[in-house]
């Protein structure tokens, strides 16, 4: 598990002002909460949140915060808990820390890697995952970069669900057995759409009408022109 220090500066809360000086200074405001104790705002240095977020272990590395201008007081082990990003430039512009406990289990969000290829895949069939992430409880120095999940038995039509998969050591699952984890899927059928012909409009391919029957048509239509016209006077005697 990725391990990191960081030292943090205590600053005013609730002043925008100062937070986009901060911002400008390379600074991230930060709010330090947990263990039933009273939030702390401090400020966090840019580039190291930035750096640690890129990580293996991204949120889930551990931070041991040192708070500045408190000498001879021992870091306070922290996970990144939350943050926010600009909506334009997608830089970190607040973080949560949160305190634990390093002997008490804590419930964070892992990655799945699949591995293997599966039975189905070799007849055609299609992964689909449905969860990217899982939710384990285990001790802070227990957190996993990831959960490994073989798929290499998996036919289509068949699934892997939580209860399916083998946990490590120390980890146990926080969601029930029964949710999917990954499925193998038969693949889709392309459907062709029948080609749509105007009318009147030849389609390709199709024989074209006979001259006699183009003939025969227009013999029609002049027939029916003289059911229109008007009745010839009788003779006179």
């Amino acid at each position: 598990m990725e391990r990191i220090k960081i030292t943090a500066d205590a600053r005013e809360a609730g002043k925008k002002g100062a937070n986009r000086r901060l911002r400008k200074e390379g600074a991230i405001p930060a709010i330090l909460y947990g263990l039933g104790e009273a939030p702390l705002a401090l400020s966090v240095n840019a580039k190291i949140l930035t750096n640690l977020l890129k990580g293996a272990s991204g949120t889930n590395a551990l931070i041991d915060l040192e708070l500045k201008g408190k000498p001879g007081v021992a870091p306070v082990v922290v996970l990144l808990k939350d943050y926010q990003l600009d909506a334009i430039q997608r830089t970190i512009t607040h973080v949560d820390l949160l305190k634990i406990n390093m002997k008490e289990k804590i419930a964070v969000k892992i990655p799945v890697q699949l591995t293997g290829k599966a039975i189905g895949q070799e007849k055609g069939g299609l992964v689909e995952l449905s969860r990217r992430e899982l939710e384990v409880k285990c001790l802070p120095n227990n957190i996993p970069d990831k959960i490994e999940v073989d798929i290499t038995n998996v036919d289509i039509g068949h699934s892997l669900h939580v209860r399916d998969l083998t946990w490590p050591a120390g980890i146990e699952p926080a969601q029930g057995g029964d949710w999917t984890v990954v499925s193998i899927v038969a693949p889709r059928e392309e459907v062709v759409a029948a080609p749509v012909v105007a009318e009147g409009v030849v389609a390709e391919g199709a024989a074209a009408p006979a001259a006699a029957e183009g003939a025969a048509g227009g013999d029609a239509k002049k027939a029916e022109g003289k059911t229109d016209a008007k009745p010839e006077k009788a003779e006179k005697k």
